[in-house]
């Protein structure tokens, strides 16, 4: 007689599933694809989710294991995602059992119930039913239970306590059979509705826009909404979603910031009421599971959620939007290193759904997209208030003396807009005081032990910190070199420009935005509620507060270092610079004020920066597009890494360049490295990659299942970890 077998995936970086029989206890219907079920692993019990079934032919001989429990009555991973789960497992070149727990939360993926917090709940049984007042007359507390129960039918204990009854007079009426207890999930409770007469007003541009996307006869749509800053592309994209719930579907908003979700739900729940919920990793466990559980269940039709969203089971997904499709957030930069933008879109193409895409500086590749007619562009080019784009005033820094980084043109700018009682923006792409230390006697340098970086100078707390590591240690009293006590700070940071504006501004207002002020809760959302009473302000930030922020009294925007991309080793540098530039500068005279930007710059005359100065976006990323297609670099070619990583620098490389001897691969490939990575040693380990190229997309991927073959044989692999990256957004 043949035994069913169930394959399993478990959580493991392992490239094959596992089977294992069906005890004679376990009713083989009672498993079901999609579910968890807990199955003995290398001798232990683990928590793996059953893809499929077979049937033990006994040619094999192998004595397969039995699992031991089913978790899950219902499946948890419907049959799309894991549709999706098997694609990106084989786009992506990653164990599928690690790429489909992404599908569960974190308690999930050890086995915790598929259930929201449960509740004991007392009513009254037939016998409490049909009681007379005067079987309980020497109980008066007890009738007045049995009183209550009939008008509110069930009672949980909080209930109690707030009608003044005892648990003492619950337990006796259970006793004697007057009332029953039951446990059941705690739901949430939606009773707000939105209010639909809070919809902005459109522009022309974006009701035909709307006009599009509603009237769009493709099975699967993408829109690429192109606006200018301050377009309204987020009050189109409400609009549509609001016709998708219209039919009692789901969307799902992904947005690359956790900074954003604060003021992007309100937004939402103003319009849509208490069917809106967020995920993201600020949110604890239990939050989670009501999310994940409310989405899956259909109470909620609008999650809003950071890159992890994307996995987010749902009852009926009708459209998925991703705001600041650009942004590199979106990509998970080790292990499973996905792009939740690409998958989201895979996914919608899975359930025949359109797909919004929106960002003021469109990535190259959602550009050339368009081009190819595979994505609809909806271009917005006026701002939805009326308001005019800010105007630009580069500032030449060569043969200028700076204070604490700022020229003399921009502190007189500052004095006029704060003297006008305007609110002023400086961006800084760095957070600390200063980018190192220095020995002014022997020219010892803080650097990082674990890292090819500098320790970055914080004031408060004081601290020497690496911001790739996350090592810390105590600012030297003494050069370790040389014993000597003086120190130079170099470089520029956010808490050092606090310092200088406070001290130069004294009397008004500066406030800093960046992950080391906002790590207490709500602090991020504080922040910017004092930032929209308009008060005259210098707010001093990175790039959290450079996208989708709307401060109607910003009227100037300092950015005191534009060169940051312009040179960088990172052939996106200058595509992440142009963005980051133009996002910035957007958040400068939204409203009825007019804005201006000041670039601080040694290269004002280079043609990058003289594109971003004089032109504009569309005109820069139409330039660098030209320059890619004569590299036949991304987006005019498909790239993949193949990274290895281990305590010796050598190894690293060595078992790169013999993965190389050893296999035969296309001619048409291109091949770069092995090479260290842009930061060869990070956290005390040593990075090495080579690069691989073509203009054929499936000639990559076949070619990568060649290596991924190779290197899963490979002996040597043990001494190494390496693992592939599809379409890396970053040289780092």
């Amino acid at each position: 007689m043949r035994d069913y077998l169930v394959n399993v995936l478990i959580n493991i970086p392992i490239f094959e599933e596992f089977s294992y029989k069906i005890p004679k206890f376990i009713d083989k219907n009672d498993i079901k694809k999609g579910s968890r079920v807990l199955v003995p692993f290398r001798n232990k019990n683990v928590v793996g989710i059953v893809i499929g079934f077979s049937v033990d032919d006994k040619k094999s001989k192998i004595n397969f294991k039995q699992i031991k429990e089913i978790l899950d009555i219902d499946p948890l991973i419907d049959e799309k995602c894991l549709e999706l789960s098997d694609w990106a497992s084989r786009y992506y070149h990653h164990p599928q059992g690690e790429v489909i727990n992404h599908f569960l939360t974190p308690s999930l993926r050890k086995g915790a119930p598929a259930s929201l917090k449960k509740k004991k709940y007392w009513s009254l049984t037939t016998k409490g039913e049909f009681t007379s007042d005067e079987d309980l007359s020497r109980a008066p507390k007890q009738l007045v239970i049995i009183r209550t129960l009939r008008e509110v039918q069930e009672l949980d204990l909080m209930s109690i306590k707030a009608h003044g009854l005892s648990r003492s007079s619950i337990e006796s009426l259970k006793r004697k059979g007057y009332i029953k207890e039951t446990i059941k999930e705690t739901k949430p409770i939606l009773l707000k509705e939105g209010d639909k007469t809070k919809f902005k007003k459109l522009t022309e541009e974006q009701q035909r826009g709307l006009e599009k996307i509603v009237s769009s006869n493709k099975r699967s749509p993408i829109f690429l909404i192109n606006g200018i800053t301050g377009s309204g592309k987020t009050e189109l994209y409400l609009r549509a979603i609001d016709e998708v719930t219209k039919k009692g579907k789901q969307v799902l908003v992904l947005i690359p910031e956790i900074g954003l979700t604060p003021q992007l739900e309100s937004r939402f729940r103003e319009l849509f009421g208490d069917k809106v919920v967020s995920i993201h990793s600020a949110k604890n466990e239990n939050e989670k599971i009501e999310a994940w559980l409310g989405a899956k269940r259909g109470d909620y039709q609008i999650i809003i959620g950071t890159r992890s969203s994307a996995f987010t089971p749902f009852k009926d997904l009708g459209l998925i939007v991703i705001d600041e499709e650009h942004d590199p957030s979106y990509k998970q930069s080790d292990r499973f290193r996905y792009s939740a933008r690409d998958l989201s879109i895979y996914r919608a193409k899975l359930n025949k759904i359109p797909t919004i895409l929106a960002s003021a500086t469109p990535s190259l590749e959602s550009l050339r997209n368009v081009s190819l007619g595979l994505y609809d562009e909806i271009v917005l080019k006026e701002r939805a208030t009326g308001a005019k784009l800010p105007s630009f005033s580069p500032v030449d820094l060569r043969g200028k003396e700076l204070n604490h980084g700022f020229s003399q043109e921009l502190v007189d700018e500052i004095e006029e807009e704060l003297s006008q009682e305007n609110q002023v923006l400086i961006f800084i792409n760095r957070r600390g005081y200063a980018s190192s230390l220095i020995c002014k006697e022997c020219g010892w340098i803080s650097t990082c032990q674990r890292c090819d970086a500098h320790m970055t100078l914080h004031l408060n707390p004081p601290l020497m910190q690496c911001h790739h590591c996350g090592k810390q240690d105590q600012p030297p009293k003494k050069c370790p070199s040389c014993f000597s006590d003086e120190f130079e700070k170099f470089g520029l940071g956010t808490e050092r420009v606090e310092k200088f504006l406070r001290q130069k501004f004294n009397g008004h207002s500066v406030i800093r935005i960046d992950s080391d002020s906002t790590r207490r809760k709500d602090s991020f959302e504080d922040y910017i509620n004092l930032i929209r009473k308009g008060s005259p302000a210098i707010l001093v930030g990175t790039q959290m507060l450079a996208k989708g922020h709307h401060f109607p009294d910003v009227t100037l925007v300092g950015i005191l270092d534009a060169d940051f991309g312009l040179f960088s080793a990172d052939f996106r540098g200058s595509e992440r610079m142009a963005q980051l530039i133009t996002q910035v500068s957007g958040r400068a005279g939204r409203e009825k004020k007019p804005g201006k930007v000041v670039i601080q710059t040694y290269c004002p005359d280079h043609p990058q920066m003289e594109k971003l100065i004089f032109g504009s976006y569309y005109e820069f990323s139409d330039y660098l597009l030209e320059i890619r297609e004569e590299s036949k670099s991304p987006p005019f070619s498909y790239l993949a890494k193949v990274h290895s990583e281990s305590v010796n620098s050598n190894i690293s490389r060595n078992f790169l360049a013999a993965l190389l001897n050893d296999i035969k691969l296309d001619k048409e490939l291109r091949v770069i490295g092995p090479v260290p990575s842009l930061m060869e040693k990070k956290s005390g380990i040593y990075r090495w990659e080579v690069s691989f190229l073509s203009e054929k997309r499936s000639l990559l991927h076949k070619s990568l299942d060649l290596i991924q073959n190779k290197l899963k044989l490979n002996k040597k692999a043990s001494k190494v970890r390496w693992s592939i990256e599809v379409d890396p957004t970053s040289s780092l």
